[in-house]
Protein backbone atom coordinates (compact mmCIF):
# COMPACT_ATOMS: atom_id res chain seq x y z
CA UNK A 1 0.00 0.00 0.00
CA UNK A 2 1.54 3.29 -0.62
CA UNK A 3 1.20 5.48 2.25
CA UNK A 4 0.96 9.25 2.42
CA UNK A 5 4.87 11.65 2.68
CA UNK A 6 4.36 13.69 5.49
CA UNK A 7 5.72 17.41 5.68
CA UNK A 8 8.34 19.00 7.86
CA UNK A 9 5.86 20.71 9.30
CA UNK A 10 3.63 18.11 10.26
CA UNK A 11 2.40 17.56 13.81
CA UNK A 12 4.27 14.10 13.61
CA UNK A 13 7.98 15.25 13.87
CA UNK A 14 6.87 16.62 17.31
CA UNK A 15 6.97 13.35 19.19
CA UNK A 16 9.28 10.93 20.44
CA UNK A 17 9.56 8.05 18.17
CA UNK A 18 9.66 4.96 19.56
CA UNK A 19 12.07 1.46 19.67
CA UNK A 20 10.68 -1.55 17.94
CA UNK A 21 10.16 -4.18 20.78
CA UNK A 22 9.69 -6.73 18.42
CA UNK A 23 10.17 -7.40 14.61
CA UNK A 24 6.34 -8.52 14.18
CA UNK A 25 4.03 -9.59 11.89
CA UNK A 26 2.54 -5.65 12.14
CA UNK A 27 6.52 -4.35 11.80
CA UNK A 28 6.79 -6.46 8.36
CA UNK A 29 3.50 -4.86 7.31
CA UNK A 30 4.71 -1.56 7.85
CA UNK A 31 7.94 -2.10 6.23
CA UNK A 32 6.38 -3.82 3.21
CA UNK A 33 4.11 -0.68 2.63
CA UNK A 34 7.59 1.50 3.09
CA UNK A 35 9.03 0.05 0.36
CA UNK A 36 6.01 -0.09 -1.81
CA UNK A 37 5.92 3.51 -0.95
CA UNK A 38 9.62 4.12 -1.73
CA UNK A 39 9.14 2.61 -4.57
CA UNK A 40 6.73 5.05 -6.13
CA UNK A 41 7.79 8.07 -5.22
CA UNK A 42 11.50 7.09 -6.14
CA UNK A 43 13.65 8.38 -3.54
CA UNK A 44 16.93 6.46 -2.26
CA UNK A 45 15.39 6.02 1.78
CA UNK A 46 12.32 7.02 4.14
CA UNK A 47 12.14 6.88 7.32
CA UNK A 48 9.02 5.57 9.71
CA UNK A 49 7.96 9.29 10.65
CA UNK A 50 8.13 10.45 6.97
CA UNK A 51 4.57 8.13 6.66
CA UNK A 52 3.30 9.17 9.99
CA UNK A 53 4.63 6.31 12.08
CA UNK A 54 6.39 7.17 15.20
CA UNK A 55 8.77 4.27 15.11
CA UNK A 56 12.57 4.36 14.77
CA UNK A 57 12.65 2.65 11.07
CA UNK A 58 14.51 3.51 7.88
CA UNK A 59 14.54 1.90 4.87
CA UNK A 60 17.53 2.79 2.10
CA UNK A 61 16.78 1.13 -1.41
CA UNK A 62 20.45 2.98 -3.51
CA UNK A 63 22.84 0.68 -5.44
CA UNK A 64 24.13 -2.01 -3.48
CA UNK A 65 22.65 -0.75 -0.13
CA UNK A 66 19.17 -2.15 -0.11
CA UNK A 67 17.86 -2.96 3.49
CA UNK A 68 15.81 -2.39 7.16
CA UNK A 69 17.47 -0.41 9.77
CA UNK A 70 15.40 -0.91 13.05
CA UNK A 71 16.47 0.33 16.08
CA UNK A 72 19.71 1.97 14.39
CA UNK A 73 22.74 3.48 16.61
CA UNK A 74 25.78 5.14 14.53
CA UNK A 75 28.33 4.24 17.05
CA UNK A 76 30.91 5.62 14.92
CA UNK A 77 31.87 8.52 12.29
CA UNK A 78 35.03 9.60 11.01
CA UNK A 79 35.66 13.34 11.27
CA UNK A 80 36.29 14.20 7.40
CA UNK A 81 33.61 15.57 5.46
CA UNK A 82 32.55 16.14 2.12
CA UNK A 83 29.79 18.73 1.11
CA UNK A 84 27.20 17.13 -1.23
CA UNK A 85 23.35 18.10 -2.44
CA UNK A 86 20.65 16.54 -0.74
CA UNK A 87 16.97 17.16 -1.27
CA UNK A 88 14.20 15.41 0.94
CA UNK A 89 10.54 13.61 -0.24
CA UNK A 90 9.34 15.40 3.42
CA UNK A 91 10.73 19.05 2.12
CA UNK A 92 9.45 19.19 -1.99
CA UNK A 93 10.57 22.36 -3.59
CA UNK A 94 14.15 22.46 -2.00
CA UNK A 95 17.44 21.15 -2.38
CA UNK A 96 20.71 21.95 -0.23
CA UNK A 97 24.62 22.00 0.15
CA UNK A 98 25.68 20.51 3.70
CA UNK A 99 28.67 18.41 4.71
CA UNK A 100 28.40 15.42 5.92
CA UNK A 101 30.92 12.78 7.58
CA UNK A 102 32.10 10.33 4.64
CA UNK A 103 32.79 7.49 7.17
CA UNK A 104 30.56 5.73 9.72
CA UNK A 105 29.52 2.31 11.37
CA UNK A 106 25.60 1.94 12.28
CA UNK A 107 24.10 -0.64 14.58
CA UNK A 108 20.54 -1.94 13.77
CA UNK A 109 18.09 -4.52 13.67
CA UNK A 110 17.30 -6.30 10.24
CA UNK A 111 14.04 -6.97 8.80
CA UNK A 112 14.45 -10.75 10.36
CA UNK A 113 15.10 -8.97 14.18
CA UNK A 114 19.06 -10.03 13.91
CA UNK A 115 21.58 -7.71 15.12
CA UNK A 116 23.79 -6.18 12.44
CA UNK A 117 26.67 -3.45 11.97
CA UNK A 118 26.95 -2.13 8.55
CA UNK A 119 30.67 0.50 7.48
CA UNK A 120 29.51 2.60 5.09
CA UNK A 121 31.49 5.56 3.38
CA UNK A 122 30.61 7.75 0.57
CA UNK A 123 27.49 9.01 -0.45
CA UNK A 124 25.95 5.62 0.84
CA UNK A 125 27.18 7.25 4.47
CA UNK A 126 25.20 10.60 3.12
CA UNK A 127 22.27 8.37 2.77
CA UNK A 128 22.42 6.74 6.49
CA UNK A 129 23.01 9.71 7.87
CA UNK A 130 19.84 11.71 6.58
CA UNK A 131 18.06 9.36 7.07
CA UNK A 132 19.01 8.91 10.79
CA UNK A 133 18.31 12.32 11.18
CA UNK A 134 14.71 12.26 10.79
CA UNK A 135 14.36 9.80 13.32
CA UNK A 136 15.25 12.40 15.79
CA UNK A 137 13.20 15.22 14.37
CA UNK A 138 16.11 16.82 12.70
CA UNK A 139 16.11 17.98 8.57
CA UNK A 140 19.22 18.62 6.63
CA UNK A 141 17.83 21.78 5.91
CA UNK A 142 18.26 22.49 10.01
CA UNK A 143 21.84 21.20 9.28
CA UNK A 144 22.70 23.76 6.80
CA UNK A 145 24.05 27.34 8.51
CA UNK A 146 24.43 30.05 5.83
CA UNK A 147 21.07 29.27 4.36
CA UNK A 148 21.00 31.77 1.10
CA UNK A 149 24.12 30.64 -0.11
CA UNK A 150 23.37 27.11 0.04
CA UNK A 151 19.51 26.48 0.13
CA UNK A 152 18.16 26.11 -3.61
CA UNK A 153 14.17 26.34 -3.74
CA UNK A 154 12.87 25.05 -7.27
CA UNK A 155 9.19 24.99 -8.88
CA UNK A 156 8.04 21.20 -9.98
CA UNK A 157 9.20 20.90 -13.31
CA UNK A 158 5.99 20.88 -15.71
CA UNK A 159 6.18 18.27 -17.99
CA UNK A 160 3.65 16.26 -20.29
CA UNK A 161 4.59 12.33 -21.01
CA UNK A 162 4.58 10.76 -24.44
CA UNK A 163 4.39 6.27 -23.38
CA UNK A 164 2.64 3.05 -24.69
CA UNK A 165 3.74 0.06 -23.27
CA UNK A 166 4.55 -1.86 -19.70
CA UNK A 167 8.28 0.57 -20.42
CA UNK A 168 6.87 3.93 -20.65
CA UNK A 169 4.57 2.89 -17.40
CA UNK A 170 7.02 2.31 -15.17
CA UNK A 171 8.52 5.42 -16.30
CA UNK A 172 5.54 7.20 -15.72
CA UNK A 173 4.38 5.86 -12.72
CA UNK A 174 7.93 7.02 -11.24
CA UNK A 175 7.17 10.44 -12.52
CA UNK A 176 4.18 10.34 -10.62
CA UNK A 177 5.52 9.51 -7.56
CA UNK A 178 7.82 12.13 -7.78
CA UNK A 179 4.83 14.55 -8.76
CA UNK A 180 3.20 13.82 -5.36
CA UNK A 181 6.22 15.38 -3.62
CA UNK A 182 6.91 17.96 -5.55
CA UNK A 183 9.49 17.19 -7.86
CA UNK A 184 7.13 17.15 -11.25
CA UNK A 185 3.78 18.58 -12.56
CA UNK A 186 2.63 16.08 -14.89
CA UNK A 187 0.00 17.84 -17.08
CA UNK A 188 -0.45 15.11 -19.31
CA UNK A 189 -0.15 11.84 -21.32
CA UNK A 190 -0.50 11.14 -24.59
CA UNK A 191 -0.35 7.61 -25.93
CA UNK A 192 -1.22 5.74 -28.73
CA UNK A 193 -4.90 5.08 -30.16
CA UNK A 194 -6.48 2.15 -28.94
CA UNK A 195 -6.79 0.70 -32.51
CA UNK A 196 -3.34 -0.10 -32.59
CA UNK A 197 0.21 0.79 -34.34
CA UNK A 198 2.61 -0.65 -36.41
CA UNK A 199 5.05 -0.29 -34.39
CA UNK A 200 3.67 -1.60 -31.18
CA UNK A 201 1.37 -4.63 -31.30
CA UNK A 202 -2.47 -4.05 -30.00
CA UNK A 203 -2.20 -6.21 -26.74
CA UNK A 204 0.84 -3.98 -24.91
CA UNK A 205 -1.47 -0.37 -25.51
CA UNK A 206 -2.98 -0.81 -22.19
CA UNK A 207 -0.26 -0.38 -19.79
CA UNK A 208 0.59 3.93 -19.44
CA UNK A 209 -3.26 4.77 -20.64
CA UNK A 210 -4.56 2.81 -17.11
CA UNK A 211 -1.84 3.98 -15.49
CA UNK A 212 -2.80 7.69 -16.45
CA UNK A 213 -6.40 7.38 -15.80
CA UNK A 214 -5.70 6.00 -12.01
CA UNK A 215 -4.27 8.78 -11.55
CA UNK A 216 -6.47 11.44 -13.17
CA UNK A 217 -3.85 12.52 -15.34
CA UNK A 218 -5.22 13.68 -18.69
CA UNK A 219 -5.20 11.23 -21.54
CA UNK A 220 -4.88 12.04 -25.46
CA UNK A 221 -4.61 9.32 -28.15
CA UNK A 222 -4.12 11.22 -31.39
CA UNK A 223 -3.95 9.43 -34.21
CA UNK A 224 -1.21 11.99 -36.00
CA UNK A 225 0.46 14.68 -33.46
CA UNK A 226 0.45 16.85 -37.10
CA UNK A 227 -2.72 17.58 -36.64
CA UNK A 228 -3.21 21.31 -35.07
CA UNK A 229 -5.34 20.55 -32.67
CA UNK A 230 -2.44 18.54 -30.45
CA UNK A 231 -0.05 21.24 -31.36
CA UNK A 232 -2.28 23.95 -29.57
CA UNK A 233 -3.09 21.07 -26.72
CA UNK A 234 0.52 21.47 -26.04
CA UNK A 235 1.63 24.68 -26.79
CA UNK A 236 -1.75 25.85 -23.82
CA UNK A 237 0.16 23.42 -21.41
CA UNK A 238 3.32 25.69 -21.21
CA UNK A 239 5.46 22.73 -20.29
CA UNK A 240 9.26 22.80 -19.32
CA UNK A 241 10.06 19.45 -21.09
CA UNK A 242 8.49 16.33 -22.43
CA UNK A 243 9.40 13.16 -21.45
CA UNK A 244 9.88 10.26 -24.21
CA UNK A 245 9.53 6.54 -23.10
CA UNK A 246 8.54 3.90 -25.96
CA UNK A 247 6.15 5.77 -27.41
CA UNK A 248 5.82 4.32 -30.71
CA UNK A 249 6.39 6.92 -33.03
CA UNK A 250 9.00 9.55 -33.93
CA UNK A 251 7.96 13.19 -32.96
CA UNK A 252 7.88 15.71 -35.48
CA UNK A 253 9.89 19.00 -34.93
CA UNK A 254 7.00 20.99 -34.69
CA UNK A 255 6.36 18.66 -31.65
CA UNK A 256 9.36 18.34 -29.82
CA UNK A 257 10.21 22.22 -29.94
CA UNK A 258 6.98 23.67 -28.28
CA UNK A 259 8.69 22.76 -23.91
CA UNK A 260 10.73 25.31 -23.00
CA UNK A 261 13.93 22.67 -22.31
CA UNK A 262 13.46 20.59 -25.25
CA UNK A 263 12.19 16.88 -25.50
CA UNK A 264 14.07 14.05 -23.89
CA UNK A 265 13.81 9.92 -24.41
CA UNK A 266 14.98 7.23 -22.28
CA UNK A 267 15.80 4.72 -24.30
CA UNK A 268 17.40 1.31 -23.51
CA UNK A 269 20.94 0.91 -25.47
CA UNK A 270 24.15 2.23 -25.38
CA UNK A 271 23.32 4.55 -28.27
CA UNK A 272 24.04 4.91 -30.90
CA UNK A 273 23.85 1.27 -30.85
CA UNK A 274 20.82 -0.20 -31.59
CA UNK A 275 18.24 2.91 -32.89
CA UNK A 276 15.37 1.88 -33.45
CA UNK A 277 11.85 0.11 -32.79
CA UNK A 278 13.70 -3.10 -30.63
CA UNK A 279 16.83 -2.78 -28.57
CA UNK A 280 16.48 -5.02 -26.09
CA UNK A 281 15.16 -7.92 -28.35
CA UNK A 282 18.18 -7.01 -30.31
CA UNK A 283 20.68 -7.60 -27.48
CA UNK A 284 19.17 -10.55 -26.27
CA UNK A 285 19.44 -12.18 -29.85
CA UNK A 286 23.02 -11.14 -30.32
CA UNK A 287 24.27 -12.29 -26.81
CA UNK A 288 25.22 -9.48 -25.73
CA UNK A 289 27.09 -9.13 -22.22
CA UNK A 290 25.90 -5.18 -21.64
CA UNK A 291 23.65 -3.15 -23.29
CA UNK A 292 22.01 -0.24 -21.10
CA UNK A 293 19.65 3.30 -20.71
CA UNK A 294 20.30 6.23 -22.88
CA UNK A 295 18.49 9.97 -22.00
CA UNK A 296 19.17 11.41 -24.84
CA UNK A 297 17.72 15.14 -26.39
CA UNK A 298 15.56 14.13 -28.89
CA UNK A 299 15.64 15.68 -32.55
CA UNK A 300 13.03 14.37 -35.28
CA UNK A 301 15.28 11.59 -36.64
CA UNK A 302 15.17 8.00 -35.35
CA UNK A 303 17.11 7.76 -32.01
CA UNK A 304 19.93 10.72 -33.37
CA UNK A 305 19.79 13.39 -30.77
CA UNK A 306 22.47 14.38 -28.50
CA UNK A 307 23.18 12.26 -24.84
CA UNK A 308 22.70 13.40 -21.51
CA UNK A 309 23.50 10.59 -19.75
CA UNK A 310 23.71 6.80 -20.37
CA UNK A 311 24.10 3.67 -17.76
CA UNK A 312 25.67 0.54 -18.27
CA UNK A 313 23.64 -3.01 -17.07
CA UNK A 314 24.76 -6.01 -17.74
CA UNK A 315 22.51 -8.96 -19.33
CA UNK A 316 22.03 -12.23 -17.32
CA UNK A 317 22.77 -15.39 -19.05
CA UNK A 318 19.58 -17.27 -18.87
CA UNK A 319 17.17 -12.88 -19.06
CA UNK A 320 14.34 -12.75 -21.54
CA UNK A 321 13.79 -9.42 -23.06
CA UNK A 322 10.77 -9.03 -20.72
CA UNK A 323 12.90 -10.08 -17.80
CA UNK A 324 15.60 -7.05 -19.05
CA UNK A 325 12.86 -4.73 -20.03
CA UNK A 326 11.17 -4.81 -16.71
CA UNK A 327 14.81 -4.26 -14.69
CA UNK A 328 15.84 -1.32 -17.64
CA UNK A 329 12.99 0.24 -17.43
CA UNK A 330 13.45 0.49 -13.60
CA UNK A 331 16.95 1.69 -14.04
CA UNK A 332 15.71 4.57 -16.32
CA UNK A 333 13.55 5.83 -13.83
CA UNK A 334 15.67 6.53 -11.38
CA UNK A 335 18.43 7.73 -13.74
CA UNK A 336 15.96 9.88 -15.42
CA UNK A 337 15.05 12.02 -12.10
CA UNK A 338 18.75 12.82 -11.92
CA UNK A 339 19.17 14.13 -15.70
CA UNK A 340 16.13 16.01 -15.64
CA UNK A 341 17.18 18.00 -12.76
CA UNK A 342 20.64 18.31 -14.22
CA UNK A 343 19.69 19.12 -17.49
CA UNK A 344 16.17 21.86 -16.70
CA UNK A 345 18.89 23.87 -14.08
CA UNK A 346 21.45 24.07 -17.17
CA UNK A 347 24.01 21.55 -15.43
CA UNK A 348 24.74 19.21 -17.98
CA UNK A 349 26.41 19.26 -20.98
CA UNK A 350 24.96 16.79 -24.27
CA UNK A 351 27.26 15.12 -26.31
CA UNK A 352 27.04 14.08 -29.99
CA UNK A 353 26.38 10.59 -31.08
CA UNK A 354 29.11 9.00 -32.84
CA UNK A 355 26.78 8.38 -36.08
CA UNK A 356 29.68 6.08 -37.83
CA UNK A 357 28.82 3.97 -34.92
CA UNK A 358 25.30 3.57 -35.32
CA UNK A 359 23.39 0.23 -35.41
CA UNK A 360 19.84 -0.39 -36.00
CA UNK A 361 17.06 -2.66 -35.23
CA UNK A 362 13.73 -3.65 -36.90
CA UNK A 363 10.43 -3.36 -35.59
CA UNK A 364 9.35 -6.80 -35.10
CA UNK A 365 5.73 -8.63 -36.78
CA UNK A 366 4.30 -11.97 -35.38
CA UNK A 367 6.51 -13.46 -38.09
CA UNK A 368 9.50 -12.74 -36.74
CA UNK A 369 9.69 -14.94 -34.55
CA UNK A 370 8.81 -18.06 -37.29
CA UNK A 371 11.07 -21.03 -37.67
CA UNK A 372 11.44 -23.95 -39.87
CA UNK A 373 11.70 -26.54 -37.64
CA UNK A 374 13.55 -28.70 -39.74
CA UNK A 375 16.53 -25.95 -40.07
CA UNK A 376 16.72 -23.76 -37.14
CA UNK A 377 18.65 -21.14 -36.99
CA UNK A 378 21.86 -21.17 -35.09
CA UNK A 379 20.89 -18.49 -32.21
CA UNK A 380 17.70 -20.34 -31.52
CA UNK A 381 18.22 -20.37 -27.36
CA UNK A 382 18.81 -16.67 -27.28
CA UNK A 383 16.25 -15.96 -30.37
CA UNK A 384 13.78 -17.70 -27.74
CA UNK A 385 15.07 -15.51 -24.90
CA UNK A 386 14.64 -12.64 -26.95
CA UNK A 387 11.68 -12.90 -28.52
CA UNK A 388 9.49 -14.09 -25.06
CA UNK A 389 6.84 -13.16 -24.69
CA UNK A 390 5.89 -11.07 -27.65
CA UNK A 391 6.09 -12.03 -30.93
CA UNK A 392 7.74 -15.58 -29.55
CA UNK A 393 9.29 -18.22 -31.24
CA UNK A 394 7.05 -20.55 -33.13
CA UNK A 395 6.91 -22.90 -35.94
CA UNK A 396 4.20 -25.08 -37.59
CA UNK A 397 3.87 -28.54 -36.86
CA UNK A 398 0.95 -31.25 -37.80
CA UNK A 399 -1.36 -28.66 -38.80
CA UNK A 400 -0.82 -26.66 -35.61
CA UNK A 401 1.48 -23.62 -34.01
CA UNK A 402 4.02 -25.22 -31.50
CA UNK A 403 5.57 -22.47 -29.38
CA UNK A 404 9.23 -22.59 -27.95
CA UNK A 405 9.49 -21.03 -25.03
CA UNK A 406 12.49 -20.45 -22.27
CA UNK A 407 14.13 -23.09 -20.45
CA UNK A 408 13.62 -25.93 -22.61
CA UNK A 409 9.75 -26.09 -22.75
CA UNK A 410 6.95 -25.92 -25.83
CA UNK A 411 3.60 -25.17 -26.34
CA UNK A 412 1.29 -26.96 -28.77
CA UNK A 413 -1.48 -25.01 -29.46
CA UNK A 414 -4.28 -26.15 -27.29
CA UNK A 415 -2.04 -27.86 -25.14
CA UNK A 416 0.05 -26.93 -21.63
CA UNK A 417 3.78 -26.11 -22.04
CA UNK A 418 5.92 -29.10 -21.33
CA UNK A 419 10.01 -30.07 -22.03
CA UNK A 420 10.95 -30.66 -24.94
CA UNK A 421 12.18 -34.02 -23.87
CA UNK A 422 8.38 -34.86 -22.90
CA UNK A 423 7.21 -33.83 -26.05
CA UNK A 424 9.68 -35.85 -27.83
CA UNK A 425 8.69 -38.93 -26.58
CA UNK A 426 5.35 -38.39 -27.58
CA UNK A 427 6.14 -37.04 -30.92
CA UNK A 428 9.00 -38.97 -32.02
CA UNK A 429 9.40 -37.70 -35.68
CA UNK A 430 10.24 -34.01 -33.72
CA UNK A 431 14.04 -33.55 -34.14
CA UNK A 432 14.50 -29.91 -33.10
CA UNK A 433 16.84 -29.36 -29.71
CA UNK A 434 16.56 -26.48 -27.79
CA UNK A 435 20.25 -26.45 -26.30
Amino acid sequence: MILSITKNSDLIWKQKFKKVESVSSEVKRIVANMKETLDFTGGVGLAAPQVGLPLKIFIVNYGKLKGVFINPEISDKVKATTEGEEGCLSVPGFRGLLRRSNELKIDYLDSKGRKKQAHLTGFYARIIQHEYDHLKSVFYIDRITKKKDKLTHFSPVRLVFFGTPEFGAIILKSLIGQSVVGEYEVLGVITQPDSGSAYLPKKNFKPVKSLAKEFSIPVSQPLKLSSKSIKKYLKDLKPDVFIVASYGQILPKSILDIPKHGSLNVHASLLPKYRGASPIQQAVLNRERYTGITIMLMNEKMDEGDILGQIKVRIGSKETSKDLELRLAKIGAEFLHQIVHLWVNKKLKPRHQLSTKATYTKRLTKDSGYIDWTNPPQKLESMIRAYYPWPGVWTNYNGKILKLLPEGRVQLEGKQSVGIKEFKQGHKDFKLSLD
